[in-house]
C-alpha cells in the first residue's frame, strides 16, 4: 500500500508541474530525487539530505544574483518533495541502498 502512495505522489507531482508550470519544476523534481538516490548511498540518509538541499539552494541563490535567472519558491519545493520522495522510495522498496539511479535506468 505504501508503494502504491508513493507511485501516485510520483506520478500526480509530475502531472501537476507539467500542467502548471511546464517543465522547470518537474526538472527540478527528478534531478533532487535522482541527486538523493546518487548521494545517499554515499553519504547516508542525513548527508544525502545536506548535500541535494545544498545543491537546489545553491541553485536558487545562482538565479537570485544571475542575470539571466529568476528564483523561485516553487523551485525550492519541487526540490525538497523531490529529496522526500526518494527518501520514502528508497526506505520503502529497498533493505540496503543500491545506486538507485542505475536500478532505475538500467
Amino acid at each position: 500500500m505504501k508503494v502504491f502512495a508513493v507511485v501516485f505522489f510520483l506520478i500526480s507531482f509530475g502531472a501537476l508541474c507539467f500542467g502548471f508550470s511546464g517543465v522547470d519544476k518537474y526538472l527540478h523534481f527528478s534531478v533532487s530525487f535522482s541527486a538523493y538516490g546518487f548521494s545517499s548511498h554515499f553519504l547516508g540518509d542525513i548527508g544525502g539530505l545536506v548535500f541535494t538541499s545544498f545543491i537546489g539552494i545553491g541553485k536558487e541563490v545562482r538565479d537570485f544574483f544571475s542575470a539571466s535567472g529568476t528564483a523561485e519558491i516553487g523551485d525550492l519545493l519541487a526540490d525538497m518533495a523531490g529529496i522526500i520522495a526518494a527518501r520514502i522510495y528508497i526506505n520503502e522498496q529497498f533493505t540496503s541502498k543500491p545506486l538507485i539511479i542505475l536500478y532505475i535506468l538500467f
